[in-house]
């Protein structure tokens, strides 16, 4: 689907198996060839639904000059190493992700162990752990064949099509989240950072590497953008929209809600666990139990360090009480 015309940019809405259950990627049109930003999964449908695509507008392998990837998550960057295998084009993520895909994706056994121990210690029961961790190893699959990156920094000029775009880090969903700009015709293309329908997921990881305080990262970022002049936000998930500096208030508020939750929920003391089974009551699969826990925590380690709560230990499992 054509998305913008003078910027050549088409969308390629790829499925996930996930009740969140399309990724948008996108392709632009240059005179050399076509860029592509961001991947989708590395399995049957995702590769399919490429392959698709590319029929339909009669890209042959070669044509790709690039690909573009806004952050290290499976359903971003899962197909560029089948993509790069493809066309021989390079892989561009910024620098603090280029390393996350390492630690991760290449050598990712750790961070399921990791995982394990932070939601146990948290007050997640091991019989809901084990099905969750089992849940997120299905996932590393779905990032091979991996892709050999290069870096792109903060403020660092990239050409998609035959246009420039500037790369604006926004941390938060990930530490090292990218959107594409291009100020000529003011289309940002946002990734996970801003999303029409929903917040995107932050999350709290256990990696000694990772920001302790993602949810600051995050509404600090969207405060960063919020007077960039944008006349069309091109989002990951969920449909093209204009209304960027109204989504961007809404999203704070709704931070501003989720956190008011998270103090009412966690009263005199909590464990994380306790709390994100007060905030997200609905019945979850075991893939959104993960996100949920980890959004939790990242909400209640913002109020920590706002000093707005306290962390403390009770029989070797975390608890969370007001200050």
């Amino acid at each position: 689907m054509l998305v913008h015309e003078q910027l050549g940019i088409y969308q390629a809405r790829h499925p996930l198996p996930f009740k969140l259950n399309h990724v948008n990627c996108y392709a632009v049109k240059g005179q050399d060839g076509w860029y592509l930003v961001d991947s989708g999964l590395s399995n049957e449908a995702g590769r399919g639904s490429w392959q698709k695509f590319f029929a339909e507008h009669s890209i042959q392998s070669q044509d790709i000059r690039g690909i573009y990837l806004t952050h290290f998550h499976p359903d971003h960057y899962g197909a560029s190493g089948w993509l790069q295998e493809q066309s021989g084009a390079p892989v561009y993520i910024g620098g603090i992700d280029a390393e996350r895909v390492e630690r991760y994706w290449k050598h990712g056994d750790w961070i399921l162990q990791a995982m394990q121990e932070m939601f146990t210690a948290n007050g997640m029961p091991l019989e809901v752990t084990l099905p969750v961790i089992e849940a997120m190893s299905r996932l590393l699959p779905f990032t091979r064949p991996h892709s050999e990156v290069q870096t792109l920094q903060p403020g660092d000029s990239v050409r998609l099509g035959d246009y420039s775009y500037k790369v604006i880090l926004t941390p938060g969903h990930t530490d090292g989240h990218i959107c594409y700009y291009n100020e000529e015709f003011q289309v940002l293309l946002s990734g996970d950072h801003l999303l029409p329908g929903i917040s995107s997921n932050i999350s709290l990881w256990p990696d000694p590497g990772a920001d302790r305080n993602p949810l600051d990262n995050f509404l600090t970022a969207l405060r960063s953008i919020e007077g960039l002049p944008c006349e069309l936000v091109l989002p990951a998930h969920g449909r093209p929209f204009t209304t960027m500096a109204e989504r961007i208030g809404q999203l704070l508020e709704h931070h501003r809600e989720r956190l008011a939750l998270v103090k009412e929920s966690t009263g005199q003391g909590a464990t994380a666990y306790q709390v994100c089974l007060q905030i997200f009551p609905q019945e979850l699969s075991m893939h959104e139990l993960r996100f949920a826990m980890a959004e939790t925590l990242a909400h209640l380690m913002y109020l920590v360090y706002r000093g707005e709560m306290k962390l403390s230990q009770s029989g070797g499992v975390d608890m969370y009480s007001l200050v």
